[in-house]
């Protein structure tokens, strides 16, 4: 029996399905497309619907045409009657209401006895309030004081807050110091322009911030700041700065040796030219802080970054930089090169104090 079953299996294996098709009329290959299974994925997906339009073709198809056709028709075919008609603001069947809960009975009366002992008992029932207060604040029992009872249990020069607002009273907020407005910055650049021109003695320190600077006035700025051996401080946030006059700032760093301190935050520097600036400061090695945070570009890019913290990596006196970095190689690179800037700064001084004490 298996002999014949496998003989059998061979004879099918063999047939040529080509063949047996050319043998079939046309009417016995419609039968066989109507009765194949549509869910076959061998079968083409023209073949899988049994829907069979005879109707000739009337033409290309016209899509605007089509959706007025089916526009009219929705508007003329007059709609199913309702069995019940509608009412406005008339609910109809049941209405869901949620089930009723029972809250818990909160017993606030529960007493709790606990043995502390004659001498802690007799120590806590002789204590004032503000000694509760500050015991309170040693262990850490945040929720039973304010914040001002907190600190000024663990410090000695905070004054005591009152102490009957935290421990029997309801804790209040701490009020907030109200800080005058900042006022607006009145400097002229024409007239810091002068100044720096003439190298003036007395301005040492310029502060421009949010006021805007005229692309022209900015570059002969920064043209007379090349030989200008006076200004410690340069203060340009919210200036305006575009590329070309802070490329003209990027020569002058490279000449100028007492420039400490640059602000050139909050304005529309790219970050090529950011990493300019980095580079520029690296000839003297003067500038000690740099800020340029928030300018056009929300994020300076991988190889900006990269070559701004290899920037950093070759200065020795630079002890702050206000930048954004992205990637987070980068900030730690820098952050343990200012760090080694800071301990060669103290190791330095801890040397000038002891050579001060010995030659005393």
């Amino acid at each position: 029996m298996s002999t014949l079953v496998s003989n059998r299996a061979y004879d099918y294996a063999d047939l040529d399905i080509d063949e047996l098709v050319d043998k079939l009329t046309p009417g016995e290959i419609q039968k066989l497309l109507e009765d194949c299974d549509p869910d076959d994925s061998q079968i083409p997906p023209a073949l899988r619907c049994n829907y069979r339009c005879e109707k000739e073709a009337t033409g290309p198809l016209n899509k605007k045409a089509l959706l007025d056709f089916i526009t009219d028709q929705a508007l003329n075919e007059p709609d199913i009657p309702d069995v019940v008609p509608h009412v406005p603001g008339q609910r109809r069947g049941k209405t869901w209401t949620p089930p009723a809960r029972s809250k818990p009975a909160i017993d606030d009366d529960i007493e709790i006895s606990l043995d502390l002992g004659d001498d802690v008992e007799l120590a806590l029932s002789s204590a004032t309030t503000e000694e509760i207060v500050d015991l309170a604040g040693i262990m850490g029992l945040h929720s039973m004081m304010n914040q001002d009872q907190y600190h000024a249990s663990q410090s000695t020069k905070l004054p005591r807050a009152d102490p009957e607002v935290g421990w029997n009273g309801v804790t209040k907020a701490t009020p907030l110091k109200a800080y005058p407005d900042e006022a607006p910055n009145k400097t002229q650049p024409a007239d810091v322009l002068k100044k720096i021109q003439a190298n003036d003695v007395n301005t040492q320190e310029v502060n421009l911030n949010n006021v805007y600077v005229f692309e022209n006035i900015a570059i002969e700025m920064f043209q007379a700041l090349e030989s200008n051996d006076q200004l410690k401080h340069l203060s340009l946030a919210n200036t305006g700065l575009t590329d070309t006059c802070v490329g003209f700032l990027a020569s002058a760093l490279e000449a100028n040796k007492t420039v400490e301190k640059i602000n050139l935050e909050t304005n529309n520097i790219s970050p090529q030219t950011m990493a300019k600036i980095f580079e520029a400061i690296n000839v003297h090695q003067v500038v000690t802080e740099i800020k340029g945070s928030n300018q056009q570009a929300q994020f300076l890019g991988n190889k900006v970054e990269s070559a701004i913290t290899k920037a950093i990596e070759n200065n020795k006196v630079i002890l702050r930089v206000g930048l954004h970095f992205q990637f987070g190689d980068c900030r730690n690179r820098v952050a343990v090169q200012l760090q080694k800037n800071l301990d060669r700064l103290r190791l330095k001084r801890v040397a000038k104090n002891l050579s001060n004490g010995s030659s005393d």
